[in-house]
């Protein structure tokens, strides 16, 4: 799942985003092209972003991974 989560996100288009969707589906968690992913473990990866924020999401609470457009 690394390697597809990362070629997601080298792929990406101007305007559009890696979403990890969580089970409400309200909620989700944007990754774009300029974040840094790391892999902490099987199921918990660490998004930095570079406005400085970092975020760590627990894949056990993700049920969709998706490209979603950017609204303007």
């Amino acid at each position: 799942m690394e390697n597809a989560i990362l070629e997601m996100q080298q792929n990406l288009r101007d305007g559009f985003f890696v979403a990890f969707v969580s089970a409400n589906k309200d909620h989700y968690f944007p990754v774009t092209k300029s974040d840094d992913i790391a892999f902490l473990n099987d199921n918990r990866i660490s998004i930095h972003r570079k406005n400085g924020w970092t975020s760590i999401i627990n894949l056990d609470l993700i049920v969709e991974i998706c490209i979603m457009r950017e609204l303007s």
